[in-house]
């Protein structure tokens, strides 16, 4: 007999799912608020309470199903790095005119695991201002992406570096 897939009862699940979604938001918002007093941190609360919902029902309709990987957690690590390197070189790329670079690369296909996984690498590469992924064929594996800009850290070299999901 297969153990079931989850040990939670579904309510307990949707209200783990509401909590998290919530304290992200609302650490989202305060993160980013001048001032934090308690009203601000009410009205986050109550707009970030809206958003869990409104999350929960995207994702439960649509028929998308992925693992989160440990490989996340890297290239979450790295996405502001990038980011703020990528802001800095933009002007030299600007004033200079470098050619950018479109690219195929291939990532994993097939189930949750890899689904997640490319699901995680299409947003990393796509969250900072250096890289864009302007196609993607889930079927295929391939990917198209859009690079203005280059150099440390290299995040688009170690999300399409990292062709095993799990890793």
């Amino acid at each position: 007999m297969t153990p079931p897939r989850h040990t939670r009862p579904a309510p307990v699940r949707a209200f783990l799912e509401y909590v998290l979604w919530t304290a992200v938001g609302t650490l989202f918002w305060l993160a980013t608020a001048s001032t934090v007093t308690a009203v601000e941190t009410g009205i986050a609360a109550a707009v970030s309470l809206v958003c869990a919902v409104l999350a929960r029902l995207a994702r439960r309709a649509l028929p998308f199903r992925a693992r989160p990987g440990r490989e996340w957690l890297r290239w979450a690590a790295v996405v502001p790095l990038a980011a703020c390197a990528d802001l800095l070189r933009l002007p030299g790329w600007l004033r200079s005119g470098q050619p950018e670079q479109l690219r195929e690369a291939a990532m994993p296909t097939g189930g949750d695991r890899q689904t997640g996984w490319r699901a995680g690498g299409i947003v990393a590469l796509s969250a900072t201002p250096g890289s864009v992924v302007v196609a993607s064929d889930p079927d295929s594996g391939a990917v198209t992406v859009h690079s203005v800009t280059s150099g440390w850290p290299r995040l688009d070299e170690q999300v399409l570096r990292d062709k095993e999901p799990g890793r």
